[in-house]
């Protein structure tokens, strides 16, 4: 809980010292007594506040694959050393060396481990001791105003490099006293807290009731935000997030801001390395334009290519406008995808995973067909799982995960199919092997993987790189390397059912019809985004023919090769 401003004093080793602040200091000197359950206390203001954070960080652990929880600000272990139901394994950070040495002889949990870091240097500490190497998706956690309490001018670092940290894979959640609350904090909290926070007057000399701040004798400052004031502290970083509903229970899984009580939590994502093509598709997903073209055009059930080829044999379907033929299209290519699972499964129900679910809407038409007895989808993108979630809230039988499908938190053996939807297309060939080693992995013996993408020519032209440099990748891969990939990890019964054509046509027929639609001024997005758009869709539909192939690939798994299962002993 305290900040977490000096420079560490392990593993990390500069010629030059950072000038300290007033309060930095404060801190720095703080008795382990003085702040000792200030907060955890039932008598405290915060006590709700404080379980309510707890509970929070304790529920995501059950509900991503997060390897890690990191608490920048530590204190004196209040939130990290009481996450009761979590094995997920924590380490606390702290500017005050008494403060780490008291965590360290109090909390003997084994994978809870305690340090002195610099919060404006902690990706840096976080590569030396080896840590980038050990944890793909840390859950990244600066709870009780300990970011407000820092000088102003670190804030928004501490901030970046928390995301850094925190990866592709992996949040942050930060937590402000509620400036709505503010004079409450000051009489219920700081007023019976002298000790910690020192004395003060109320006065404006300390107290700045307008501008939520106070500063006592002792020099603590500390400044109460309310949701419109992270609003605008997010805007100025270029972060765009959403206000929540006030109160809200749940934790949505898109970066938002919500009002608990005496409490702003900050969800936000990891920032993804540069030129990184998971990175680059999730954070494309995530953004507000495409996900109203997503909605506007392709309808928000499904965001796959779809059978035109069908839909122009339909009568029915000749004077159709173009966004009910694109949806008409999606609806005839899970129609063939769902008969190509019932000719391996019949009629018996299925555990299902959906790898890249996108708005769940394949899962949803399963169980309308009955097909599903139980369904997880994972996806990267937290709008998309948000969206899922709340257009299958009628089904029980589905759950969707905001977490990277090459690393689902689903059991071993546990699935009798996994499927997907021109998902595996983003994270390029050097990462399809991670891919189908965790489809492996989820299947029970004999289950299968059954899925759809876009994949390059055999003889593809040079002009290809234009279509997968877009994304963010060096390549394509193609139907034979998928094959070569599975056969080495012991799938079996490989089988690719080709429909090319419908390529260039879909995104023809999207093209068109973003084209239209911001004519008649019915979509709302920034010109920028829309001429961005045009120009990509407009190569997908001319260069499809001569450099893509499309359609539905299959695969059972048969039998464990030396490559089927990693060795997970960490490498440093």
């Amino acid at each position: 809980m305290a900040p977490n401003t000096s420079i560490s004093s392990a593993s990390i080793v500069h010629s030059e010292e950072p000038e300290l602040h007033d309060e930095t200091q404060l801190w720095k000197d703080l008795s382990v007594d003085s702040w000792k359950n200030s907060v955890r206390n039932k008598d405290s203001v915060f006590y709700d506040l404080y379980n309510d954070t707890r509970r929070r960080i304790i529920e995501a652990c059950h509900k991503h694959t997060y390897d890690v929880v990191v608490e920048v600000g530590c204190g004196t272990g209040e939130v990290i050393g009481f996450l009761e139901g979590t094995d997920t394994p924590r380490i606390g950070v702290d500017i005050n060396e008494d403060f780490v040495n008291h965590c360290k002889a109090t909390y003997k949990d084994s994978g809870l481990e305690f340090h002195v870091a610099d919060a404006m240097r902690l990706d840096e500490w976080w590569t030396s001791m080896g840590y980038d190497k050990k944890y793909k998706a840390p859950l990244m956690v600066c709870p009780n105003n300990t970011i407000m309490i820092m000088p102003e001018e670190i804030r928004d670092t501490v901030i970046e490099k928390m995301r850094v940290v925190a990866g592709i894979e992996g949040r942050i959640v930060v937590t402000y006293w509620n400036g709505r609350m503010f004079a409450h904090g000051v009489m219920g909290y700081y007023r019976k807290n002298s000790d910690l926070c020192g004395t003060f007057d109320l006065t404006d000399e300390h107290v700045d009731w307008e501008n939520k701040k106070i500063e006592t004798r002792t020099s603590y400052k500390s400044e109460w935000p309310t949701t419109q004031d992270v609003c605008r502290w997010m805007a100025s970083l270029h972060i765009d997030v959403d206000v929540a509903e006030p109160e809200l229970v749940n934790t949505l899984e898109v970066d938002h801001i919500a009002e608990v009580g005496m409490g702003v939590y900050l969800w936000l994502k990891g920032v993804s390395p540069a030129n990184d093509a998971v990175g680059s598709a999730r954070d494309y997903y995530d953004n507000k334009d495409s996900q109203t073209f997503y909605k506007t055009v392709w309808g928000e059930n499904n965001t796959h290519v779809g059978r035109h080829d069908l839909v122009a044999e339909d009568p029915e379907m000749a004077n159709a406008d173009l966004c009910t033929k694109i949806r008409k299209a999606q609806e005839l290519q899970e129609e063939c995808f769902m008969a190509n699972v019932k000719s391996h499964y019949g009629g018996a129900k299925v555990r299902c995973m959906d790898m890249g679910c996108g708005y769940g809407g394949l899962l949803r038409n399963m169980a309308r067909n009955d097909m599903i007895w139980s369904a997880v989808g994972v996806d990267i993108s937290g709008e998309m799982v948000d969206a899922a979630t709340r257009l299958s809230k009628s089904n029980p039988a589905l759950t969707f995960y905001r977490e990277s499908y090459m690393n689902t938190s689903v059991p071993a053996d546990g699935m009798d199919l996994c499927i997907s939807s021109e998902a595996f297309l983003h994270v390029g060939p050097g990462n399809h092997e991670a891919v189908l080693r965790e489809a492996w992995r989820v299947l029970r013996p004999g289950g299968r993987l059954i899925f759809t993408d876009i994949v390059g020519h055999p003889s593809a032209p040079p002009e290809a790189k234009v279509l997968y440099e877009r994304i963010g990748l060096q390549s394509f891969q193609t139907v034979e390397g998928y094959f070569e990939t599975a056969k080495k990890l012991g799938f079996g019964e490989l089988s690719f059912e080709d429909h090319s054509e419908n390529v260039s046509t879909h995104y023809g027929t999207v093209l068109e019809a973003l084209e239209e639609l911001w004519e008649k001024k019915e979509i709302n997005i920034r010109e920028e985004s829309k001429d961005r758009m045009v120009d990509g869709l407009t190569k997908w539909r001319d260069l499809a023919p001569s450099c893509l192939q499309w359609g539905l690939i299959s695969m059972r798994k048969l039998e464990q090769t030396e490559h089927s299962i990693l060795d997970e002993t960490p490498s440093f």
